[in-house]
Order: structure tokens, then sequence, then C-alpha cells
């Protein structure tokens, strides 16, 4: 495939374009470790923030603010021929896709507070489950040859939560909602994007963004404001002023942030709908990975197992749905 759209590239490049300084595969293969690489920062990082800072709410309000900023400026710079575009004619979805958007991160960093890091990411798996779930009750249908791949992760997953000494059902409940909520943006940006086919994904991004800050800067001053010591931030005795390793994490986070879901994006841009599909249910087991030699969180053998075949049932829903709609 990266044979082929390199072919194309270099074809397609037209009379007094330069060849390109980075063959495909290898910018390709260099967007994967950004990708991976600043998704492991950000999902490790969120697990240690959250606790110290109390409030997963403030969190992911200064997650979605740095990525609007960074995202605008992306933008506003008109690096690689972008351009800021208008969401004019279709505000109402576009707003709605923000706020669901920011309360779906707000329940999966909350989550991270209730579970260790693997047992998130496996529940992260289960999101096609939900999402045929959804397909259903609005009145579609499911292939049958998901359906295996659907048992793949609700086993895998129910052997990985057996096995977890930090399991809470609060922190299911929470990850149950994020996984409803990503399904739901991922329906409703396909529905802009068909109705609005000149919108690319990073404006579309970046419009999803900050009206996901303004969004989660409500709900932050109506329930974590009040119960925030103003006098010891002005006079410079919050954890942000006192603690350096603090302000470090914090820093990481927020850019992890922007970089794992623009990366997420260019990779797209990139590859084919299946390729990305495959990096994406990857992706997991190696956040997974890199959490347990990070927190050293024991994993019992049954849930190494729950884990491959969550992840993997995943992976293979995934690609079988694109391959179905290729059929079609």
């Amino acid at each position: 495939e990266l044979e082929r759209r390199g072919g194309a590239a270099a074809s397609g490049g037209g009379e007094g374009r330069s060849p390109a300084l980075v063959p495909l595969w290898l910018e390709v293969t260099l967007w994967f470790i950004v990708w991976y690489g600043s998704s492991v920062v950000c999902t490790n990082t969120t697990k240690e923030i959250v606790p110290l800072l109390g409030s997963g709410r403030v969190l992911t309000l200064i997650q979605l603010c740095t990525s609007s900023l960074l995202g605008g400026s992306v933008l506003l710079s008109g690096v690689g021929g972008l351009s800021m575009k208008s969401c004019q004619g279709f505000q109402s979805k576009i707003w709605t896709l923000g706020t669901i958007f920011s309360l779906s991160f707000l329940c999966l960093n909350v989550g991270m507070k209730y579970m260790h890091v693997s047992m998130a990411m496996v529940l992260r798996a289960t999101e096609p489950l939900f999402a045929v779930i959804i397909i259903v009750l609005r009145g579609g249908s499911v292939a049958l040859n998901l359906v295996g791949t659907l048992v793949m992760i609700v086993v895998g997953a129910g052997m990985s939560a057996f096995n977890e000494p930090e399991f809470s059902l609060v922190g299911l409940a929470l990850l149950v909602c994020a996984n409803v909520g990503f399904t739901c943006r991922s329906i409703i940006a396909k529905a802009i994007k068909d109705e609005n086919g000149g919108l690319d994904n990073i404006n579309l991004f970046f419009h999803c963004c900050w009206r996901g800050a303004v969004v989660q800067l409500m709900v932050v001053s109506l329930v974590d404001l009040p119960a925030y010591d103003l006098n010891a931030i002005l006079s410079g005795e919050s954890l942000v002023a006192t603690n350096s390793r603090f302000r470090q994490l914090l820093l990481f986070n927020s850019l992890a942030y922007f970089a794992y879901l623009q990366a997420s994006f260019i990779v797209l841009s990139k590859v084919g709908v299946v390729s990305h599909t495959v990096g994406n249910s990857l992706r997991r087991p190696v956040c997974i990975g890199a959490a347990v030699m990070y927190f050293g969180n024991p994993i019992t053998p049954t849930a190494l197992v729950g884990i491959v075949l969550a992840c993997v049932g995943a992976g293979l829903y995934s690609v079988l749905k694109s391959l179905n709609a290729r059929r079609k």
C-alpha cells in the first residue's frame, strides 16, 4: 500500500516539483513512532496527574485548551498548505461533537484514577461492542463475520477484569460512558465530513477541541472552582507553583495529548483506513506494556491472555468492518 501511495505521489507531483526528501515509508514510520510514543506519555502521565490534581475535569480542560492553541497555530501558520476553515452551516453539529468529545475524554481521564492503565486500555478496546449496540438501536445490522470478534473482545475484557486487583465499578462505569461517547463522536464526525467534504481532519479536530474546551470550562467553573483555595493559588502556594515535577508532568501530558491525536490524523492521511485501523489496534498493547513497565503493575497469565484476546478482537473487528465497507 505504501508503494502504491508513494508511486502515486511521485507521479502526481507534476512538473517543477522536487521529489520528496524523505521516502514515504520512512515518513510513515516516523509518524507512527510519534503517534505511539506520545500516546504512551499521555496515558501514563494522566494516571499520575489526576490523583495529584484532584480532578480529571481540570486536566481535560488543560488538554483541550493546549490542543486548541496548538491546532489553531498550525492552521494559521499555513504549514503544508493548511488553512483555517469555517464551520458555518453546521454549528449545532460541531458543538454537539465538541461537547461529546470533551465529556468522553473527561470520563476516560477520571476513570484512570480508579484502575490501572492496562485495565483502562483493555476496556477501551471494547469500544466496537458499544458501536454495534448503537448501530442495532438505530435500526442497522451487523455483518456475521464481526460476531466472532465481538466474542473475543467480551471474553478478553472479562478475563482481564476478573484478574484485576484494582478493578472498580466506578471506573468501569466511566470507561463505558467514554466508549459510548467516543462511538457517538465517530458517528457525528462522519456525518459532518460527509456533508462538508472540504473540511479536513485537522480543521475538524481544532473546531472540536476549542468548543470542547468551552464546555469543559463551564463544568470546571461549576464543580471545581468553588473548591479551590484561591488565596493559595494567588500567593504562589499551589501545587503547580511549588512542585516542579508536577509542572513537568502537566506540560508533557498536554503536549503529548495534542501530538498523539494529530499524529493519528496525519498517519490516516498517508495510509489506508485498514492500515490505520491495525495501527490503532496495536497502539493499545504498546500502551499497556509501557504502563506495566512504568508503574510495575503485575499481570497474571490469565489477564495477559485476556489483554491479547481483547486487543486482537478489536483489531480484527475494525479491519473486517473496513473490508466489508469496501465490498459494498
